[in-house]
């Protein structure tokens, strides 16, 4: 099997084979113990690892005691971090009859998992008991000279998927948790000075921004700010010694401050990195003992032309923009990542990389980076970054995120390990006979992919890509083969629920693009005489697919998205709506103002198709960008028309606001127009709850033309200014009846 082979292959290892074996445990017996000092925690629970897995395999344990002279004895000892053992790096070794094992920071517990993988041939395939794997051994042995040695290829290793839920999980593959590494992690300005407790006595130490002191970033100039974030952080290392790393870095949002100072800072040093490494460097000269973080994002993304970074302080840049059908070394879309990284390694002696490996807007949704992650982990090695945060659905599940954060976990500690292999041993060891149609069904995915041009976007959605890997053809495709990975797997329930967990996604895929396609091919409602029905097979799927995600650990479908039980609730709502007829589709449209081209929805046939918008703008939305929606619906003849409805989307966080103006008017003969609604919006108060705001015109009459025109705000509010964005309105339908 190839698991096995691979059990040769962890890690940066030498593993001279001989002839001659040791024997730990023969026939129910052992004479040997371990040795560990009873004070070390580490040392204590690599022990209780090697024994409790001993155990499980062979019915026998090892006594444990203290050091002493014994001629079998697995000898676990600590040892201090140097440039030969780098921290949590280990040995393990054969020297006469005994085996040691040393490692320094939590390199010995690290190596008594290794103990298990490559010894006992033990195996922890995915959060929880049931998917650890021990095999049955009445005989245990280790070749006489055995000799090896490992180190991380990362100096920080988080693979940010539901793992992280299994403490053993991460202690097996080497990994860690930022919540126990970082004092303080990510975006930390409002954390250092909340705005509730100074903006309204200090505005002074807040961003002047378009024109005004705003609560968003800090006044990195302002030498109080400084004072204080000394101050800060004096008291929380003072509360939490241990933390290994403290984060300086702006909020997630734009707003640096363009005060004088500062922006004389950021304009010789070439944007609002300038004033936050200067900041930066400063803070982290006071805690010379300390590490610090600070974050390449947004504004900060590039390097600074002349400032280097502080010896203490890791920059941590993110790849957010970069698409993921290739790996990062040669997607064409992660070019301005590849040179930012370079950049900043010029200046900064400690960089990490903050990884996107799922699609956060559709977590469940196919996404096939299967055969890039490597090359990625590789790329990032070589371009000397010491740490990665690898980001899948935390710890909500994403598609195939088991498989995934098996691959990540290994490449993490050892970037030359192959994923094929590493693959091929996963889909045997977890899903048995289903094994085969799981690996077809990877590959179909990647070979449906869509050319160079098309994005594989950790921001799309089903519908972006309904042409090619998820078009209908390839969905069924892929159904086949899960319903042939099913049949192999019947009667054997834990791997029965690995593949229906697979098939969440393409159930999830299947019933976004029904919402798209509506009352047509593939959409939620079919025509049974005069009337428009739910198709069964729409609403047994939901119901299933809901009760089955529940079940699975789905605890939202996109980030910071819904429930399973939301869900449920939407698609309620939608059923009850049912399809209402549109004589709008009957007429001639004109369009003065083209919609944004990034959201084509179906085209101006969205506005007239009987499908609704939801909560989501990426859906059946059209949008227009700063100018208005200026339509006009023409019969050839008059038309009866009771009512004139539209919705208008309101979702702050992507600057979609409700028009400014809303004027519909109508003509019997195409020349003289009458006003029929008109409807201001005074004032936008902040709120970024999401909703739909429907107008609604009572017309009665019959009439040859209507327009209808809104015009979106003049400026963003205040509360969610942006230089680079303008207003955005989104209509899903005109509904003429």
């Amino acid at each position: 099997m190839m698991w096995k082979f691979m059990l040769c292959l962890l890690s940066m290892v030498t593993i001279v084979q001989g002839k001659e074996r040791i024997t730990l445990v023969d026939q129910g017996k052992t004479d040997y113990v371990i040795q560990a000092d009873a004070n070390d925690p580490v040392l204590q629970k690599a022990a209780a690892v090697i024994n409790t897995f001993t155990k499980e395999s062979t019915g026998v344990d090892f006594a444990i005691q203290a050091k002493g002279e014994v001629t079998h004895a697995i000898i676990l000892e600590k040892s201090s971090i140097t440039n030969m053992f780098p921290e949590d790096s280990y040995s393990i070794q054969a020297v006469g009859k005994n085996i040691y094992i040393e490692g320094s920071g939590k390199g010995v517990l690290f190596a008594a998992y290794r103990y298990v993988r490559d010894i006992i041939g033990g195996r922890k395939w995915y959060v929880g008991k049931e998917n650890t794997s021990v095999p049955k051994l009445t005989f245990l042995t280790v070749d006489s000279d055995l000799k090896i040695y490992s180190k991380p290829n990362f100096e920080f290793r988080e693979v940010y998927f539901p793992v992280e839920l299994d403490q053993e999980y991460m202690d097996w593959y080497g990994l860690h948790n930022l919540e126990e590494r970082w004092g303080d992690w990510g975006h930390t300005f409002s954390k250092i000075l909340p705005p509730s407790v100074y903006f309204k006595e200090h505005p002074e130490y807040y961003s002047l921004y378009d024109g005004k002191r705003q609560p968003i970033q800090l006044c990195l100039s302002n030498e109080d700010v400084f004072n204080l974030t000394v101050a800060y952080f004096k008291r929380r290392i003072s509360e939490n010694p241990t933390a290994t790393y403290w984060s300086i870095a702006a909020n997630d949002d734009i707003g640096s401050c363009t005060c004088d100072r500062c922006q004389a800072i950021d304009k010789r040093e070439g944007g609002a990195q300038g004033s936050l490494i200067h900041f930066v460097n400063r803070v982290a000269a006071q805690f010379p003992d300390k590490k610090f973080t600070t974050l390449a994002y947004l504004e900060s993304a590039n390097a600074p032309t002349h400032f280097k970074v502080a010896d203490n302080v890791s920059v941590i840049l993110s790849n957010i923009d970069a698409f993921r059908k290739n790996d990062i070394g040669s997607e064409p879309s992660a070019a301005t990542f590849r040179r930012q990284l370079g950049a900043w390694k010029a200046k900064a002696k400690h960089v990490f990389v903050w990884d996107y490996l799922t699609q956060f807007t559709n977590y469940l949704a196919p996404f096939p980076i299967q055969g890039t992650m490597q090359e990625s982990l590789q790329y990032l090695k070589t371009q000397g970054v010491e740490g990665v945060f690898l980001q899948g659905g935390g710890a909500t599940y994403s598609d195939m995120a088991e498989l995934n954060a098996y691959i990540l976990a290994n490449l993490a500690w050892d970037t030359t390990l192959s994923e094929e292999q590493l693959t091929n041993e996963f889909i045997e060891g977890y899903y048995g006979k289903a094994g085969p149609f799981i690996k077809a069904y990877l590959a179909e995915r990647r070979n449906h992919l869509p050319g160079p041009s098309s994005a594989l976007s950790i921001y799309g959605n089903p519908i972006d890509n309904r042409h090619d890997f998820l078009s209908p053809e390839a969905m069924d495709k892929y159904s086949t083969l899960l319903e042939k990975a099913e049949i192999a797997s019947e009667g054997n329930p834990l791997v029965e629920s690995r593949v229906r967990r697979i098939g969440l996604g393409l159930d999830y895929t299947y019933l976004q693009q029904a919402r798209f396609y509506g009352p047509h091919q593939h959409g939620i409602f079919e025509q049974e005489g005069e009337r428009w029905v739910v198709r069964q097979k729409v609403s047994r799927k939901v119901t299933q697919f809901v009760e089955d995600a529940k079940k699975l650990d789905v605890i939202e479908l996109a980030e910071a998205g819904a429930s399973p039980d939301s869900y449920a609730k939407e698609w309620s709502e939608i059923f009850k709506a049912g399809v209402r007829a549109n004589k709008a589709s009957e007429a001639n449209i004109k369009l003065r103002y083209p919609f944004d081209p990034s959201f084509p929805a179906n085209g101006l046939k969205t506005l007239t198709d009987s499908v609704p918008g939801y909560m989501d703008y990426s859906y059946n939305w059209l949008l227009w960008n700063g100018e208005p929606m200026d339509i006009t619906f023409d019969f050839e003849q008059e038309r009866r028309i009771d009512t004139i409805t539209l919705n208008f989307l309101k979702d702050a966080r992507h600057w979609i606001f409700p028009p400014k103006e809303i004027r519909i008017s109508v003509s019997k003969n195409g020349k003289d127009f009458q006003d029929v609604f008109l409807s201001k919006l005074e004032s936008v108060e902040e709120d970024y709850t999401l909703d739909k705001i429907p107008y609604q015109v009572l017309l009665n009459d019959s009439v040859k033309v209507i327009r209808v025109y809104a015009a979106p705000l003049a400026k963003l509010p205040e509360w969610r200014y942006h230089p680079k964005r303008k207003p955005l309105i989104a209509c899903d339908e005109i509904w003429l009846n």
